[in-house]
């Protein structure tokens, strides 16, 4: 249902943007609204910490090796260099629609997904499922003017990435960093200079740099026993306001 909604909004605010020709004016904040609406959702019900929502704690991140490989991602995506049709507004823009996005997609695919598939099925399962899911789900792209090839490009990196955050959820229980990393790699990815070229040299980079990472993190997994998929699922009930947890 969510994934539904989510589309539908991106669609909207595309076709209300285009009316007033300007790239994201209605679907940056209709998404930040929705950012809204998610968080609100989920912390109404208490499941804040269920889907992620929590700060990563030291142990976290040396059992992700500092997310260090996620930042290089990050920064090789400036090596194309800055567009230079964009003003101001649209950076603003850019960046709020970005940070929604990031918001949205981890909490629905590595959230709100992969708990519902890990409820009746195995950790692979929920892994592979979330991570391709993610990756096919940039197929609605094609309706933002993108062509077959950047749209396969896409995909290709989405499915990569889907996985290995999947597998990041999955060893340390929190999304605040993946949704950080999302973020700033839409960011770079929007602000920078579009190369199909240089995009298939950043694909192939990035399927090797995560195969690698992907083996570190099924290892850490393997020494915490796969403990997120011992957690019981939340009932709603009377939630902590503070906290946002069930009482």
């Amino acid at each position: 249902m969510w994934i539904a909604v989510y589309v539908l909004l991106a669609n909207i605010g595309d076709w209300i943007s285009e009316l007033f020709d300007e790239p994201n004016l209605a679907t940056a904040p209709l998404l930040a609204a929705l950012s809204v609406v998610l968080f609100a959702y989920v912390r109404q019900n208490g499941w804040l910490r269920y889907y992620g929502l929590r700060a990563p704690t030291r142990d976290d991140l040396a059992g992700t090796a500092w997310y260090i490989p996620l930042g290089v991602l990050v920064v090789l995506q400036y090596a194309k260099g800055f567009r230079s049709d964009l003003d101001p507004t649209e950076v603003l823009l850019i960046v709020l629609l970005m940070v929604s996005v990031g918001f949205i997609e981890e909490l629905v695919f590595r959230g709100l997904l992969f708990r519902a598939v890990l409820t009746n099925g195995t950790l692979t399962r929920a892994v592979l499922i979330s991570g391709i899911t993610f990756g096919i789900g940039h197929i609605v792209n094609l309706g933002r003017g993108f062509t077959v090839a950047e749209q396969l490009v896409q995909i290709g990196f989405g499915v990569v990435l889907g996985i290995v955050l999947a597998l990041l959820f999955a060893v340390t229980g929190t999304i605040v960093p993946l949704i950080v990393f999302h973020a700033l790699l839409n960011i770079s990815g929007n602000v920078t200079a579009p190369s199909s070229d240089a995009d298939l040299v950043l694909l192939a980079v990035t399927a090797v740099l995560c195969a690698a990472y992907t083996a570190y993190l099924v290892s850490a997994l393997r020494r915490r026993g796969a403990r997120i998929g011992t957690e019981p699922a939340p009932r709603p009930g009377p939630v902590d306001r503070d906290r946002g947890q069930v009482r």
